[in-house]
C-alpha cells in the first residue's frame, strides 16, 4: 500500500515539474500577465490556488526571451538571497538602487544581471519571465522615458533611474521596492505577490 502511494505521489509532483517547465514555452506572446499566473498556478474547480513550486530548477524564472546565461543568474540570485544587502533612496525624480554581496560568484551574477536588464530595458527587449511584476512590463512600454546611470562598486553595483514622467517615476519607485522585498525574502515575496 506504502508503495502504491509512494508511486502516485512521484507521479503527481512529475507532472506538476513537467507543467511547469512547459508553462513557459507553451505561452505565446499574446498573454498578459494574469494568464501568465494562471498557467504558474492553475486553479482547481473550487477557485483554490494549486502552487506547484520547483524550488531547485525554478521554471518560473524562463521567459519567453530568456538565455541560459540570464536564467542561470536568476536562480543565483534567488537561491542566495540572503547573501544580498540592497539599499533604495527614492528621489524625486527616480530612484538610486545599490544592490551589493560579499560573494564574489553571486557578485558577477548579480551585476550581470543588472547590467543586461538595463540593455534589455534600452532596447524594449522584455523577457516575460513567467514570475514577472506588471510593474516591470509598464517600464518596458515606455523605457525611452527613463535615463539610467550605473556605477560598479567593490561589492556590487549602483543603479540610478529617473524620468520627467510622473507615472514613469511612480513605476520605477514600485518596481525597486519590489526588487528589495525579492532580495530579501526570495522566492517568498514573488509567491504572495502572484497570490494577490
Amino acid at each position: 500500500m506504502k508503495l502504491k502511494t509512494t508511486i502516485i505521489l512521484v507521479a503527481v509532483f512529475g507532472l506538476g515539474v513537467l507543467t511547469m517547465w512547459l508553462a513557459p514555452h507553451l505561452l505565446s506572446g499574446d498573454h498578459d500577465y494574469a494568464q501568465q499566473m494562471k498557467a504558474h498556478h492553475g486553479s482547481s474547480e473550487d477557485g483554490q490556488k494549486n502552487h506547484a513550486h520547483d524550488e531547485m530548477n525554478m521554471p518560473g524564472l524562463q521567459g519567453q526571451d530568456t538565455t541560459e546565461s540570464e536564467v542561470s543568474d536568476l536562480k543565483a540570485i534567488f537561491k542566495n538571497h540572503k547573501k544580498i544587502t540592497r539599499t533604495v533612496k527614492n528621489i524625486p525624480n527616480g530612484v538610486i538602487t545599490t544592490t551589493q554581496t560579499k560573494d564574489d560568484k553571486l557578485r558577477g551574477a548579480l551585476v550581470s544581471h543588472v547590467v543586461a536588464m538595463v540593455a534589455r530595458l534600452e532596447e524594449k527587449r522584455d523577457p516575460k519571465i513567467i514570475i514577472q511584476s506588471p510593474t516591470l512590463d509598464k517600464l518596458f512600454a515606455q523605457s525611452e522615458a527613463i535615463n539610467t546611470q550605473i556605477t560598479m562598486t567593490e561589492l556590487g553595483i549602483v543603479v540610478s533611474q529617473t524620468s520627467s514622467n510622473p507615472d514613469v517615476v511612480k513605476a520605477l519607485q514600485t518596481h525597486a521596492g519590489e526588487v528589495s522585498d525579492m532580495a530579501e525574502r526570495g522566492m517568498e515575496a514573488v509567491h504572495e505577490r502572484m497570490s494577490n
